[in-house]
C-alpha cells in the first residue's frame, strides 16, 4: 500500500468520521442544553442531584471495563488474525460485570454511602444493567473504530440520543429518578441491538459462547492494563470527585456544579472530536512504521488545537457566562466563579487531549497513566482541602492546579520524546 494511497483513504474516512461524530455530539449537546434545565424544573433540585449522582455511579463503574475495549481497538489493528477470539472474550465478560456490579451498587445504597429514597434492589438492578449495556456498546463501537468506520456507530448514536431525550422529558414529570434510568435502559436495548446488527454486517461477525476462552480474556486484560490505568485516572478526576462533593455541598451547590459540569462536558467533547477520530489512523500509521509522518501530524494537530482552544476560551469569557446564566437560571457570585474557573480547566484539557489520543493510539501510555493516576488521587485530597478554603470554586481549582502542573506538561513532552526516538531508530 503506497503512502499516498493511505493518506487519501485516511483523509476521506477522517472526514466521514468527523462529520458523523459532530452530528452525534451536536445532537447530544442540543438535547443536554434543552433537557437539563427542564429536568431541574420538573424533578426539583433534590431529585435532579440524586439523578446526577446515580448517572455518575454508572460512569464510575465503567472502570470494571479494565480498558478492554480501548485495548481491543488497538490490538485488532495490530493483530487482525486474533480478532474473532478477542471479540468473543470481551463480549462474554459483560455478564460477569453485571453479576459483580449488582451487589456492589446495593451495598452502596444499603450502607448509606450513596443516599437514595427508592428501592435499593431496583436501583441496583437498573444501574448494573446500564453498566453492562455500556460495555457492550463500547465493544461494538471499538470494533467499528478498528476498521476506521466510526461514522456508522455515530449515526446510530444520533437516533438513540433523540429517542432518549424525548422519553426522558415525558417521564420526568413523575419526579422519580429511577424511571428516568429505566427509560435509558430500554433505549439502550435498541441501541446495542442496532450496533450489533451493523457490526455483524460490516465484518461478518460471529459471536458464540463456544468461542469464548478464558485464556484470551486474560491475555486481553494484561494487554489493556495501561489503558485501564488511564481510564481509572479519568474516572477519579471527574466522577469520583462528584461523589466526594455530594458529601460536602448543599443541594443547591451540587445542582450548580452538575449544571456547570454538564455544560462544559458538551463543549469539551465537541472540541476533542477533531483528535479523537484520529485514533484508528494513528494505530494504522504505527503498524506501517510511518514515524516521521506521526511526529509531523502530532505537531500540526497540537498547534491547531491550541489556537482553536484559545478562541473558544476567549468566547467563553466574553459571552459564555451570560449564556450559562440564562440557560441554567443561576446567576450568583459562586456560579459565575465556578463557570470561569471551569472554562480555564476545559481549555487546558482540550489541549492535553491531543497528547492523550496519540499516547493511547500508539500504546505509549504506561508512564503517562501512572502520572495521571497519581495526579487524580492528589486532586481528590486537594478537593477536600480547597473546598473548605474556597467553597465550591475551590473544588475546580484543586483539579485544575494538579492537572496543570503534572499531566499537561508531561504528556506532550513524552509524546515528542517517544516519536523522535523512533524517527531516529527507523531513519
Amino acid at each position: 500500500m503506497s503512502l499516498r494511497f493511505l493518506f487519501l483513504t485516511q483523509h476521506r474516512r477522517y472526514f466521514q468520521n468527523l462529520v458523523a461524530t459532530f452530528a452525534s455530539q451536536g445532537t447530544t449537546a442540543l438535547s443536554l442544553l434543552l433537557l437539563t434545565p427542564l429536568l431541574v424544573q420538573r424533578l426539583g433540585e433534590a431529585e435532579f442531584s440524586t439523578y446526577g449522582v446515580l448517572l455518575n455511579l454508572v460512569l464510575i463503574a465503567s472502570i470494571v471495563d479494565f480498558g478492554l475495549n480501548t485495548g481491543l481497538c488497538h490490538r485488532i489493528i495490530q493483530e487482525p488474525e486474533k480478532r474473532s477470539a478477542l471479540i468473543n472474550a470481551v463480549f462474554f465478560y459483560s455478564p460477569l460485570v453485571f453479576l459483580i456490579a449488582l451487589p456492589v451498587f446495593w451495598g452502596l445504597f444499603a450502607w448509606g454511602w450513596v443516599k437514595v429514597s427508592s428501592s435499593y434492589l431496583f436501583l441496583a438492578l437498573l444501574l448494573a444493567l446500564l453498566v453492562a449495556q455500556n460495555m457492550l456498546a463500547l465493544l461494538f463501537e471499538a470494533i467499528l473504530q478498528s476498521v476506521n468506520k466510526i461514522y456508522l456507530s455515530k449515526w446510530i448514536r444520533v437516533g438513540r440520543t433523540l429517542l432518549e431525550a424525548g422519553l426522558l422529558y415525558v417521564v420526568s414529570s413523575s419526579q422519580q429518578p429511577e424511571w428516568l434510568l429505566l427509560v435509558t435502559l430500554l433505549v439502550n436495548v435498541a441501541f446495542v441491538g442496532n450496533l450489533y446488527a451493523v457490526t455483524r454486517r460490516e465484518l461478518d461477525l460471529s459471536i458464540s459462547l463456544a468461542a469464548f476462552k478464558v485464556k484470551e480474556l486474560g491475555s486481553q486484560l494484561r494487554y489493556s492494563f495501561w489503558y485501564f490505568q488511564s481510564m481509572l485516572a479519568s474516572v477519579i478526576a471527574y466522577n469520583v470527585q462528584i461523589l466526594v462533593l455530594s458529601h460536602y455541598l448543599s443541594v443547591s451547590q451540587m445542582t450548580i456544579f452538575l449544571l456547570v459540569f454538564k455544560f462544559f462536558e458538551v463543549i469539551r467533547t465537541a472540541m476533542t472530536n477533531f483528535t479523537q477520530v484520529l485514533f484508528p489512523a494513528i494505530s494504522m500509521l504505527q503498524a506501517e512504521q510511518h514515524w516521521s509522518q506521526l511526529l509531523q501530524t502530532f505537531k500540526k494537530v497540537l498547534l491547531r488545537v491550541i489556537v482553536f482552544s484559545l478562541l473558544v476560551f476567549a468566547g467563553m469569557l466574553l459571552m459564555g457566562n451570560n449564556f450559562f446564566n440564562w440557560w441554567s437560571g443561576y446567576n450568583t457570585v459562586e456560579s459565575n466563579t465556578v463557570f470561569k474557573v471551569y472554562a480555564l480547566y476545559v481549555f487546558l484539557l482540550v489541549i492535553d487531549h491531543v497528547s492523550v489520543v496519540f499516547l493511547l493510539g500508539l500504546k505509549f501510555n504506561r508512564l503517562p497513566s501512572i502520572v495521571s493516576t497519581v495526579q487524580s488521587f492528589l486532586s481528590l485530597v486537594a478537593t477536600v482541602y480547597f473546598i473548605q478554603w474556597a467553597g465550591l470554586p475551590g473544588a475546580v481549582w484543586a483539579s485544575l492546579l494538579l492537572f496543570a502542573t503534572t499531566s499537561l506538561i508531561f504528556n506532550p513532552l513524552y509524546v515528542f520524546y517517544q516519536l523522535k526516538q523512533r524517527v531516529i531508530a527507523y531513519a
